[in-house]
């Protein structure tokens, strides 16, 4: 009966050192780069889902009645939601969203009733006591984000630490 024998050494003190090496770059780095890179990249993905129709889970949006109507695209009359979009970075972490008051009913949905009134006036279809959004998320990650989140850090984290 024949045979082969497979050695394997492991030596970690290479990796030791890295791993300090690591640890002290850390603990003076400058993350804000970082997270500029990755703050940009998911606005970008956001905008792109405004074009695509779709979540970030990649499931398609329900089209709007304005859009079915006209042959335009759901939540993009003007483009005001979409061109909304910004990215703030702090020394820690960063945001990805809004400031349009109308965001959150369009990325989680809701009932949306008149205030002072007895009725909504909706065009196209009229007075109505309440009007049902269903959630079209735009915000949020990827699988596609995720992997360029990790691509972006992992490159960071090699030229943090010179290799």
């Amino acid at each position: 009966m024949s045979g082969a024998t497979l050695t394997l050494r492991y030596e970690d003190a290479d990796l030791q050192r890295l791993a300090k090496r690591l640890q002290r770059a850390l603990a003076k780095a400058d993350f804000k780069p970082l997270l500029r890179l990755i703050a940009g990249g998911l606005r970008e993905s956001a905008i792109l889902r405004f074009h695509q129709g779709k979540a970030p889970d990649g499931s398609h949006w329900k089209k709007s009645r304005r859009a079915l109507e006209t042959g335009g695209q759901t939540l993009i009359l003007e483009g005001h939601l979409r061109d909304s979009l910004a990215a703030r970075v702090n020394a820690k972490s960063l945001e990805v969203g809004t400031n349009k008051e109308y965001g959150g009913i369009h990325q989680f949905g809701g009932i949306i009733r008149p205030r002072n009134r007895r009725a909504l006036n909706v065009p196209g279809i009229g007075p109505r006591a309440s009007v049902t959004i269903p959630a079209r998320p735009y915000l949020g990650i990827s699988a596609d984000d995720e992997a360029e989140i990790k691509d972006i850090t992992e490159a960071w984290l090699r030229k943090l630490v010179n290799l």
